[in-house]
């Protein structure tokens, strides 16, 4: 807390004053309402100053966005060609080879975060990593955290993002809400909402949880991979998307 009152008794003055009116009892007892009335005003503004210093204001991330949620699904809106499907036969990563996406522009996805923020996920600009993640997906509940912690750790390149869709949102399914979910695993890449038609799923090309779309700064498909993948795994091929390579 920054104080930066001298170190005189802010409550001296108002002692005088009532020491000085002992003669009337009506003035005394008025004074010492007034006193009181300051004392608490004072309390309440170093609570709130407190408060202020030792609160920092919340950062704009999904664990944030969560933790504020008014909605688990929400209006998504497409531009562009969607994504082949990923291929049945691929595998956990697909051979950027034989991966039909390779090369290709993902669409743009206009939608909203848990607490109803809009969020754009465009290609180009920086290299960019889209997880598409179920709340009800074992492989899921494995992955994002594994990944929140080799961020925390600092192994994100500087110029590469990571956005988060939550998809195949239902209440029937477990480790619902999703925002609980989110906020709890502390995920700090922001968090685009699906819509209950999985619109950005299958404009993504989304055949299976969690989903990864890897993109470099132009906006091309680099990889892409469907399953639980090991961090380290993970982390060679969000490497390979910088150009700032270890």
């Amino acid at each position: 807390m920054n104080d930066k009152r001298t170190g005189a008794n802010p409550y001296g003055d108002i002692s005088k004053n009532v020491a000085a009116r002992q003669e009337s009892p009506g003035k005394k007892i008025a004074v010492i309402v007034v006193a009181a009335v300051v004392v608490l005003a004072l309390v309440a503004v170093l609570a709130t100053q407190c408060g202020k210093d030792s609160t920092p204001a919340a950062k704009n991330t999904g664990a944030a966005q969560a933790q504020n949620a008014t909605q688990q699904t929400a209006a998504v809106a497409v531009t562009g060609e969607p994504l082949p499907q990923y291929p049945d036969n691929a595998g956990l990563v697909a051979d950027p080879a034989t991966d039909p996406a390779t090369g290709k522009t993902p669409p743009t996805l206009k939608g909203e975060t848990f607490d109803a923020k809009p969020i754009t996920i465009a290609p180009g600009g920086k290299a960019k990593v889209v997880l598409f993640v179920a709340h009800w997906c074992p492989h899921c509940q494995v992955e994002v955290p594994e990944i929140q912690k080799w961020i925390d750790e600092g192994n994100l390149p500087a110029d590469v993002e990571i956005y988060g869709v939550a998809t195949a949102t239902t209440e029937s399914r477990p480790n619902y809400p999703a925002s609980a979910w989110i906020a709890s695993e502390r995920f700090t890449p922001q968090v685009l909402l699906d819509d209950e038609q999985g619109t950005a799923a299958s404009a993504y090309g989304l055949t299976g949880f969690p989903y990864f779309v890897m993109m470099d700064k132009d906006g091309k498909v680099v990889h892409r991979a469907s399953g639980e993948v090991p961090i380290d795994q993970f982390a060679s091929l969000v490497e390979s998307l910088s150009s700032t390579k270890k």
